[in-house]
């Protein structure tokens, strides 16, 4: 185990007791049946084809043997002592089942059922902000523990206490205070303290709902209110460090065995601090305020946006939307100077392929991934009204990025908005090239290659493959895996917000990735996200390593060996 409690031993031993209580209680029937010709007249099987049940209980009949120097009324008593002992033990058991961790034995089975389907995990609802009703109540995101809904509940009810989830958690292994087994344990705590007015409450909605007495539904809702929990569930029950610690990677779910959705709950906390606490690091600030200016986090002028395209012959929507693809550059591939290189090797790409695309240029701003996952729900939507409705207005049906946070936010989260769209990663879709013969590779990559999964790539979109794929036909040494890679890929630390924050606690996470690229001896590392590539970088000039480890993009790799 990778996490010991008192209760887990307790709970050991009540089950020593029943097992050692039943072996006894079968090895005293055994030898009173056996031995002392059935004094009590007591019931066994006895088949006339398969013979007697003791032939089929080899154990009991062990234990048997322990006792076989009793008389018969020692024995008889053995086996009412041990009868009681089982049953009072059973009883205990199940009086503390609903109290500790051991309440999985009921819930795991129904959480796994009622798992998210299509997506990782629950899928971020999208608030709505004009309810005076929700600012009152504080009820814009989780900031109390009778605001978690039934499945966020349930998820706490059924932890296993496992300890998987935080031997894998980047910020855990890296010594920040973000221990995800004791974050649920904190949450279950108070979800007990407060489970008897939690029940009253859902007792008197109920009421509400079906009452027409508008004087009872006012009494109600005062009883109501006056039953909600009191304590800040970040502050009194969570420290802030450890809220806005976690890069959303979901490393932690892939290994939950119970199908446990920690990311949700950790992103619908940090609304609550956004909106109604208005707590949230500082540090968040200028990436914020450039995203409300000028429509991305670097604060450029979002009359730059396009600056990158110049001299490459790259139409714009405006120009011409009778395209087949819009290919969303994202802010990384058109403000930040090493991402535009993996922006110009793409657009060769395509051009070489001879795919219609255009890009909206100016008219382009940031998905609002950023601003989501750190809380600040009203400016998320902002920015995806005003994406949609460009896009909507261009008629766009088809895109490919290179971002896979841009990825994840169009494809999954612009839906619920109105912004439905066929969304493909540029591996993806230089995979589908290359198997189609519209490019041709020349294998001719020489040294040693690894390849980082990103998060949102990988463990949210599950495109693990595609990349792979295309690095093997690049690379005259094949693919070199690191030592986690694939669905257990390590996080490069950038994402949940955190590309934007200071890691002042711990060991950075970029460089405990890039000690980890570095141990496997290759001389070119593969990325497919301009975050997995900004933080790669850093952890290889931190290392010294940035001349003999060369990070490179899919996209820079595959227009190098193009034919």
């Amino acid at each position: 185990r990778m996490h010991n409690t008192f209760e887990a031993y307790l709970v050991l031993g009540l089950i020593g007791i029943l097992m050692a209580s039943d072996l006894l209680y079968d090895g005293a029937r055994y030898n009173l049946i056996q031995l002392y010709n059935n004094p009590g007249n007591i019931h066994y099987f006895n088949n006339p084809q398969y013979g007697s049940e003791f032939l089929w209980t080899p154990v009991s009949v062990g234990a048997a043997g322990l006792i076989s120097g009793l008389s018969a009324g020692a024995t008889t008593t053995i086996l009412n002592i041990m009868f009681w002992v089982h049953i009072c033990t059973q009883l205990v058991f199940l009086n503390l089942l609903p109290l500790g961790k051991h309440f999985h034995v009921i819930t795991a089975l129904p959480n796994v059922f009622l798992k998210s389907l299509g997506y990782p995990h629950e899928k971020a609802k999208v608030l709505d902000l004009e309810d005076e009703a929700a600012w009152e109540d504080e009820s814009l995101g989780i900031n109390h523990i009778h605001q978690l809904n039934w499945k966020q509940g349930l998820d706490l009810y059924t932890c296993t206490e496992c300890g998987r989830c935080k031997e894998v958690c980047p910020t855990y292994t890296t010594d920040k205070p973000l221990n995800l087994h004791e974050f649920n344990d904190n949450l279950k705590h108070e979800l007990l303290d407060n489970a008897d007015n939690i029940i009253r409450k859902a007792w008197l909605a109920s009421a509400i709902e079906h009452s027409e007495d508008a004087a009872q539904i006012e009494k109600l809702k005062e009883e109501s209110n006056a039953l909600n929990s009191q304590k800040q569930l970040i502050g009194e029950v969570i420290a802030e460090d450890t809220l806005w610690a976690c890069t959303t990677c979901r490393a932690c779910e892939e290994v939950c065995p119970v199908a446990i959705e920690h990311v949700p709950r950790i992103t619908t906390m940090r609304q609550g601090q956004f909106l109604m606490a208005e707590a949230y690091p500082k540090e968040l600030n200028p990436a914020l305020k450039g995203l409300e200016r000028n429509g991305n986090p670097w604060g450029i002028g979002y009359d730059k946006r396009a600056d990158w395209a110049e001299g490459l012959d790259v139409k714009t929507m405006a120009d011409d939307q009778n395209v087949d693809y819009l290919l969303w550059v994202g802010c990384a591939g058109s403000f930040d100077d090493r991402s535009k290189k993996v922006t110009t090797s793409l657009v060769r790409i395509l051009q070489k392929a001879k795919i219609s695309f255009a890009i909206l240029g100016i008219e382009e701003k940031c998905t609002g991934d950023y601003a989501r996952r750190v809380g600040n729900e009203m400016l998320f939507q902002m920015m995806a009204q005003e994406n949609i409705e460009t896009l909507n207005n261009y008629n766009v049906k088809k895109i490919i990025t290179a971002c896979p946070h841009c990825l994840n936010t169009l494809k999954h989260e612009y839906p619920s908005m109105g912004g439905d769209y066929e969304v493909i990663h540029h591996a993806e879709f230089i995979d589908q090239l290359v198997k189609a013969g519209k490019i041709k590779l020349k294998n001719s990559l020489e040294g040693t290659l690894t390849y980082h999964d990103p998060c949102y790539l990988g463990r949210y979109n599950n495109i693990f493959d595609q990349p792979r794929s295309l690095l093997r036909s690049v690379s005259k040494g094949g693919l070199k895996e690191l030592e986690r890679h694939g669905r257990e890929s390590f996080c490069c630390g950038a994402g949940g917000g955190r590309m934007w924050m200071e890691e002042t606690i711990g060991k950075r996470i970029y460089l405990e990735r890039s000690e980890e690229i570095v141990r496997q001896q290759v001389s070119n590392v593969a990325v497919g996200c301009p975050f997995c590539m900004t933080m790669i970088e850093d952890g290889m000039k931190e290392l010294g390593k940035e001349e003999e480890i060369k990070t490179m993009d899919i996209a820079e790799l595959v227009e190098k060996d193009m034919v």
